[in-house]
Order: structure tokens, then sequence, then C-alpha cells
């Protein structure tokens, strides 16, 4: 939980951080933090960048609206997953299993993050994919393929080279610590974050695409992560990158 809420906050900063520098907001610090509620402070459901990108948008400046909305998702999520896998790395080679286990998390929720992004909420009229698509003077058809690309390599690279080293590392000493790990692993990235979208509040296609991930790519993942650890046996010697 403590993972999700950094991962959430470095999100929603790195749009607000954005607009301050660019000269679009006073102070880079006033997010829209909600109320004081279960769900808001548990899962920071109320919490927005709180950036007018109407004004932006009518001052012709969209290319500074789309590295606005770009920078939450690419830069606070996604470019910080590799970041969070180097740490990770890092505290492994030196025993420190805590912040191994932080540094784990945090990639995690970075990485489903931007899963909830692309290719989840990319095809649709409202939120950070349309921002982006709107300023680059693009349709979102034509925008999914430039930000699911490096989604999938995220996801990739999370479930072939991070969480082989975190199952060796931090999941192989007992069954039940794989099993659990793997379900949260599989839930979040797949359930919580791929399956946001059920509700059909960013259209049909994002619902799609949440059914998607949780009836088929989520059960898989799990299959996956806890198959015979033979299959990681290989796997130390190749995870040297992100």
């Amino acid at each position: 939980m403590i993972a999700h809420a950094l991962a959430y906050f470095t999100h929603e900063y790195f749009h607000s951080f954005t607009a301050w520098l660019l000269g679009f907001k006073q102070h880079p610090l006033d997010l829209d933090y909600g109320r004081c509620n279960a769900s808001n402070i548990l899962f920071q459901q109320e919490v927005d960048e709180n950036v007018q990108y109407d004004p932006i948008f009518a001052s012709h400046h969209g290319l500074s609206a789309a590295l606005i909305a770009f920078a939450g998702p690419g830069i606070g999520n996604g470019a910080f997953y590799f970041l969070y896998f180097w740490l990770f790395r890092k505290s492994i080679s030196k025993g420190a299993n805590r912040l191994s286990q932080l540094f784990f998390w945090l990639a995690l929720m970075s990485a489903g993050n931007v899963w909830s992004y692309a290719p989840t909420r990319t095809i649709t009229t409202h939120g950070d994919m349309a921002l982006l698509a709107r300023g680059l003077g693009i349709s979102a058809w034509a925008l999914f393929p430039l930000v699911t690309v490096p989604a999938m390599y995220i996801a990739y690279s999370f479930f072939t080279r991070l969480f082989p080293l975190a199952r060796q590392s931090l999941f192989s000493a007992e069954p039940q610590h794989l099993y659990m790990s793997s379900a949260l692993v599989a839930y979040f990235y797949f359930g919580f974050f791929g399956g946001s979208e059920i509700g059909g509040h960013y259209g049909v296609v994002p619902a799609l695409f949440s059914l998607f991930s949780v009836l088929i790519v989520l059960p898989l993942a799990v299959a996956y992560c806890i198959q015979d650890p033979r299959h990681w046996d290989n796997t130390r010697e190749h995870s040297s990158a992100p």
C-alpha cells in the first residue's frame, strides 16, 4: 500500500511539476488532495494533478499540454520503473532484502500504472492519453501503437527479468510466499490496474481491454509466475539490464 501511494503521488507530481516548469501552474505541490475518507487514504481515489488544460490549449500551447499529460504515466511511472529496477538490483546485490522488497513493489506499481494507460485507456475521449493525443494533434488510434509498444516492453521486462530475480531472492524460501506473491503481482498488474475500466467510464474500448486483462491475462500471469523454478535457472545471468 505504501508502494502504491508513492507511485501514485510520483505520477501526479510529475504532471504538476511539469506544468509549473512550463509556466502553467503557480505551485507545483498544489494537487487536489481530495477528502479524508477510507478510499482516498488507502488508494488515493480523489487525488488529482490539479492542472487546468483548457487554458493551455486555448493559448495554442498544445505541445506543452501533451508534455504535461505525458509526464505522469511516461516519466513518473514509465521511466521510474527502470529506476526502481536498477535500485532493486543494487539492493539485492548488497543483501538489503527490506529495501529490495520496497523497490520491487514500487517497480510493480509503476509498471502496472503504465498498463492502466497503455493499452487500457488510450482509445478514449478524456484523461491523460486523450490529452496527449490532442496536444500532439493526432487521433487516439494513431497514439495507440506509440504508447502501447513501450508499455508492452515494460511488462516484458517486469515478468521476464525483474520478477525472476525477485522470485529467487525474495520469494523462494517457502512455497506459500511464492504463491501469494504471484497472486498479488498478477492481481495488481492486470486486475487492479488493468481491470480498472470494466465499469466503462472511459468508453467501450477501455472496458474491453480491462475485461481481457482480468479474464485472460491475469490467470495466465499467475500460472507464469508460479511455474517450475527450472524455467528460471539461467535468468539471473541474463538480467543485468532492464
